[in-house]
């Protein structure tokens, strides 16, 4: 059976992947943070720690590496540049070198924020990048040394949303967003909040065990390259949280339309994040979740926890 490595264990992706992988895999992972209720061996890990990094992997000698640790608080590492650096770029570029070392092959989740947002038509792997923040930066700094080998595969993830595992919740996340956009939704409706969601950025969002689903069938197909990976959807952030809203029996009236510009945010970020997922389908047969089969699935997860 083959080794599976996963950085980011306790993440929303990490946790989920652990769960789909293990009757295929012998699944090890990293956490730092939040230890997750998953019946598999698990190392708490700094992942700065580059020697501490080598022989953890040098002894237990994975197959495929997943690396699915971040900074992924766009705001968060426009103030923390240089923290942003070193886990979203820097630890990227060691962990794509020790991998070839050890002969293992490198799975890297990476983000639309590669892209400036501008383009009408949702992105492919061939247009060219052009990150207009910060996180963008580093998530384009980190996929260039993971596709400098040839074996590797960057996977691009548009709005990523989920039910965490009961036992992370309510717990600070190394990622410094402990709770998804969709996740954040729930709870605040679920509290009879008001929320303000805007209605000029648009997104492919996929349930975050799709999008494990899809890095397991990449894996045991072995393939290599750029994938998007993203159900064939256009919605706006505001559309997407008013039909969650009422596919979860939550109160829909507590939502109320806003622009960007009147959040007042300080980082730019693009209208754009749609991604184009052709080559996913015509390449690997992948078929994607839509968005009612996601909604359904994650209404019995947040109800059954």
């Amino acid at each position: 059976m083959k080794k599976l490595f996963i950085f980011g264990i306790s993440s929303l992706t990490g946790s989920k992947l652990a769960l789909l992988a293990k009757n295929d895999f012998q699944v090890f992972g990293s956490y730092n943070l939040r230890n997750p209720d998953i019946d598999t061996e698990k190392i708490k890990l700094d992942i700065l720690d580059y020697n501490k990094i080598k022989e953890v992997l040098t002894n237990k000698h994975p197959d495929i590496i997943v690396n699915a640790c971040a900074i992924n608080n766009v705001d968060y590492c426009e103030n923390h540049k240089e923290e942003a650096k070193q886990i979203n770029a820097d630890f990227v570029e060691y962990l794509a070198d020790i991998s070839n070392l050890i002969n293992a092959k490198l799975i890297h989740l990476s983000s639309d924020s590669v892209f400036d947002g501008t383009k009408k038509e949702p992105y492919t792997e061939d247009d060219l990048p052009n990150p207009i923040n910060y996180y963008g930066y580093t998530k384009l700094a980190g996929e260039k040394p993971v596709l400098k080998y040839s074996k590797n595969v960057v996977v691009r993830v548009s709005v990523l949303y989920g039910w965490l595992l009961k036992s992370l919740q309510n717990m600070p996340s190394s990622s410094m967003k402990p709770e998804n956009f969709g996740m954040w939704l729930i709870l605040k409706l679920r509290r009879g909040e008001k929320v303000r969601i805007i209605t000029d950025e648009y997104s492919s969002p996929i349930i975050a065990d799709d999008f494990a689903n899809s890095i397991l069938h990449l894996v045991k197909g072995n393939y290599l390259g750029t994938f998007h990976v993203a159900p064939n959807i256009k919605i706006s952030r505001y559309d997407f949280s008013v039909k969650l809203a009422k596919a979860l029996d939550l109160d829909a009236n507590l939502i109320s339309p806003v622009k960007s510009e009147e959040l007042g945010r300080k980082v730019t970020t693009g209208f754009n994040k749609c991604l184009e997922s052709s080559k996913m389908k015509n390449k690997t047969g992948f078929k994607f979740m839509s968005l009612e089969e996601s909604f359904q699935l994650l209404k019995k997860q947040v109800y059954e926890n």
